[in-house]
């Protein structure tokens, strides 16, 4: 099968989430099909991969860019005449080849609506009409989708993976038993709510707090709310790793991870990496989250700093419970969420679009 894949952002030129993403299934897609990618690039020509058809895309607005894409996906298209179009991006334009685009979620980077959400679902509502599948990655998603009103009998879900040989349990980390380390890996930004993670542990009883240390790390998608973190951080147990190269071994260096995102997700990447890795995780209940989870790890009520800092205090004095939670996490992700399995519903997907 002659497989178009199509994204306007790719690593490690950017990286989150979405991105990773695309880059697991263009990386398993090569192993079976015949691939040609259109990637957008911002920074560098270079850090996308060289073989790639690579659109610049730096500097220029949203709508910009998304016409600039479209023109090298349609370009693209009638040149090599694919099977099938895979797109990371809505806006990937008609070209008579059947096309499935993946929609991860509806949050746009916000923990509340407005004025330019509502604009932005009316238009992944419009386009979706034009697609022949939308792809989502829970069945939170769907219902969302559904609900901004695109036809449910285009939507297919097929979760999101992970790469159990990148993040797994790591047994020659040194654990000190006076010391408990939390972590929150994630893209710095309010709504992600790293104030949130920080306000809790500043809550701890004064002898708990003695024995936590708080890694927030991440790419940094917010200066300005970074500087607010870092301020509210002074003279508490906190330090910042931002723009790490692998994120894999803070996961596997904390002992608990925090993930008390503000924002309507469609997944939760945070949470299942870490289960993947074996590390118990304190999340703020939404129905991606449990979905995603499979309801493996502690939910506390979205928003309530208080039951975050409860959450926190328990685990920390119940080390058994951690390693059993950790463990219960990883077994769960083996079954469930392998990259290699969820290559096999996509695979399934594409080849029933093209037909």
């Amino acid at each position: 099968m002659k497989l178009l894949m199509a994204a306007r952002r790719f690593p490690p030129d950017v990286r989150s989430g979405t991105e990773t993403v695309f880059e697991n299934l263009y990386a398993r897609a090569r192993r079976a099909h015949e691939v040609r990618l259109v990637v957008g690039w911002q920074r560098d020509r270079s850090l996308v991969p060289p073989e790639a058809v690579a659109v610049p895309v730096g500097g220029l607005s949203r709508a910009h860019t998304w016409a600039r894409m479209a023109r090298a996906v349609f370009a693209e298209a009638r040149r090599w005449r694919p099977d099938v179009i895979l797109s990371n991006s809505i806006e990937v334009p008609p070209t008579g080849v059947p096309t499935a685009c993946i929609v991860h979620d509806l949050n746009f980077g916000q923990s509340h609506g407005g004025l330019g959400a509502a604009a932005r679902k009316r238009f992944y509502a419009l386009r979706a009409r034009r697609l022949d599948a939308v792809i989502t990655v829970s069945a939170a998603s769907a219902r969302a989708l559904t609900g901004i009103g695109v036809d449910p009998d285009r939507i297919r879900v097929v979760h999101n993976g992970v790469d159990t040989r990148v993040f797994r349990p790591d047994p020659t980390v040194p654990r000190d038993p006076e010391r408990v380390r939390l972590a929150y890996p994630s893209r710095i930004l309010p709504g992600k709510g790293q104030h949130l993670a920080i306000d809790a542990v500043a809550r701890l009883r004064r002898d708990v707090k003695r024995r936590v240390h708080l890694d927030i790390v991440g790419a940094v998608a917010d200066p300005v709310y970074l500087d607010q973190l870092r301020v509210q951080a002074h003279d508490q147990p906190v330090s910042f790793a931002l723009d790490v190269e692998d994120i894999a071994p803070w996961y596997q260096r904390a002992d608990i991870v925090l993930y008390p995102t503000l924002m309507t997700e469609g997944f939760g990447f945070t949470a299942v990496e870490a289960m993947a890795c074996g590390r118990p995780v304190i999340w703020f209940d939404q129905p991606a989250i449990r979905e995603a989870t499979g309801g493996i790890g502690v939910a506390v009520p979205r928003g309530d700093v208080d039951a975050l800092r409860r959450a926190i205090h328990e685990l920390v004095e119940d080390p058994e419970r951690r390693e059993a939670l950790g463990a219960e996490g990883r077994a769960y992700v083996e079954r469930n969420l392998d990259w290699d399995r969820v290559w096999e519903e996509y695979d399934r997907t594409l080849r029933a679009i093209a037909r």
